[in-house]
């Protein structure tokens, strides 16, 4: 009987301290923007139970302490509306670029362009300027990508008539790129894409499916956004654990309760 309840005991010990890893693993930044007025990316974790390091403060005061355990950072969609994270950003620089480098992603999803029209965090040879222009036309270019599949089955179907207020699903499209390979497109203009650099990799978006979750016009808008971010979350957790050089990981889902 004793044996048992030590064997019982080492192993929650161990699930235990697989979830404090995986809960340090995630860094995010994030602002409540004048026109959705939540800080969605906050919300939607807390929602799903995930455990992050909020890096706001910090950033707030001109530091991005990521830490050697952070594989991933998340930036929340309209997080450069306060000027003050936007520059600070931007003077991070060579610590986002490092971080991606020894093998972390970086997502930023949808940033107004008279905000951040050029991302100038990214390092040389990736480029990303964003544009002004909205529309509810978008082409999905590599239907077989996990962000689409894994754990939810999202066809173009489900991304269509996404809305807040008056924005449709692609918000503020991507005017140009380098470097990148493209996995939706609206008109020939990037809306999703994703670069490789080093072991990591940046993860770009024209789309808010953070502050479409919180902040939608209806269910049909906050349920599909949902299923998206769930993959988006599926999708950075398995690149992070494969970088990770084999440590025990969990995925994100697995810490729902």
């Amino acid at each position: 009987m004793f044996h048992r309840l030590f064997a019982w005991f080492c192993i929650l010990n161990l699930v235990l301290s697989v979830m404090a890893v995986e809960a340090a693993k995630i860094a995010v930044v994030d602002f409540a923007d004048e026109w959705t007025k939540v800080d969605a990316l906050r919300q939607t974790l807390d929602e799903f139970k995930v455990e992050y390091d909020d890096l706001t403060k910090a950033l707030e005061g001109g530091e991005l302490p990521l830490k050697a355990e952070n594989r991933i950072f998340l930036i929340g969609s309209m997080t450069t509306n306060n000027a003050g994270l936007h520059q600070n950003l931007d003077k991070n620089a060579k610590a986002i670029q490092d971080f991606v480098e020894n093998g972390g992603v970086v997502w930023e999803p949808t940033q107004a362009d008279q905000n951040e029209a050029n991302v100038d965090w990214l390092p040389s040879g990736l480029s990303c300027v964003r544009s002004d222009r909205d529309s509810a036309d978008f082409k999905i270019l590599n239907a077989d990508h996990p962000l689409f599949n894994e754990p939810n089955r999202m066809s173009e179907k489900t991304f269509e008539d996404w809305g807040h207020q008056g924005w449709p699903t692609v918000w503020e499209v991507i005017a140009s790129q380098t470097g990148f390979n493209v996995l939706m497109e609206s008109l020939g203009q990037p809306v999703i894409m994703e670069a490789e650099f080093g072991k990591g990799k940046f993860l770009m978006m024209a789309i808010a499916p953070d502050k479409y979750y919180i902040a939608g016009n209806d269910d049909h808008t906050k349920d599909m956004a949902k299923l998206f971010m769930e993959n988006l979350l599926n999708y950075v957790e398995e690149f992070a654990a494969v970088e990770a050089d084999g440590k025990l990981t969990t995925r994100w889902a697995n810490l729902k309760m």
